[in-house]
């Protein structure tokens, strides 16, 4: 299966953090009070400039120690990590004039890929996925990046103004 994307960004589920990450030490362990490692720092949010003008402003961003854990032991098992591919393009459904719904809208459906195994059609709106509330485009391709290649979810969607759930076997990015 391909995708085609519509930018260079990447969409991925992160923690906030106020840890002091600057550049050059990214990468270390996020813990909590407690010592447990919740997350592996990744990228900070800076005021601009050139880094050695900028540092951090007080806001950094970690990966969840569970993706990290998935990817790794995937790396270690197969040489390789894979995310999931859900198989349709979607944008924010609030963008949408006729939309009054919150969440990810389904605008095409890639043939014979998961969205459409489970289903799912141009039109419908998902607003829930795996438990977690999806509020719009870059929420759902962070839910469904964070699992695995041929990973199961389950999906809430709205399609003509009803509520409906589907299981999806979501294919690999």
């Amino acid at each position: 299966q391909s995708q085609s994307q519509a930018s260079s960004s990447i969409s991925l589920s992160v923690i906030q953090t106020d840890a002091a990450i600057n550049p050059g030490n990214s990468g270390g362990a996020l813990l909590d009070g407690d010592g447990n490692l919740i997350g592996i720092n990744v990228a900070i949010l800076s005021a601009g400039g050139s880094t050695t003008e900028a540092g951090n402003i007080g806001v950094g961003f970690a990966v969840p120690a569970n993706l990290a854990e998935r990817v790794a032991q995937e790396l270690i098992d197969n040489g390789k990590a894979t995310h999931g591919l859900l198989g349709a393009m979607v944008s924010d459904a609030a963008a949408d004039a006729s939309s009054s719904t919150v969440g990810a809208l389904i605008s095409d459906v890639t043939a014979g890929g998961a969205a459409e195994a489970a289903g799912l059609q141009a039109g419908d709106v998902i607003t829930e996925f795996n438990g977690v509330r999806i509020t719009d485009a870059t929420d759902l391709t962070a839910q469904v990046r964070f699992l695995a290649g041929g990973a199961k979810a389950e999906l809430s969607f709205v399609r003509d103004g009803k509520a409906s759930t589907a299981t999806v076997e979501l294919g690999t990015l």
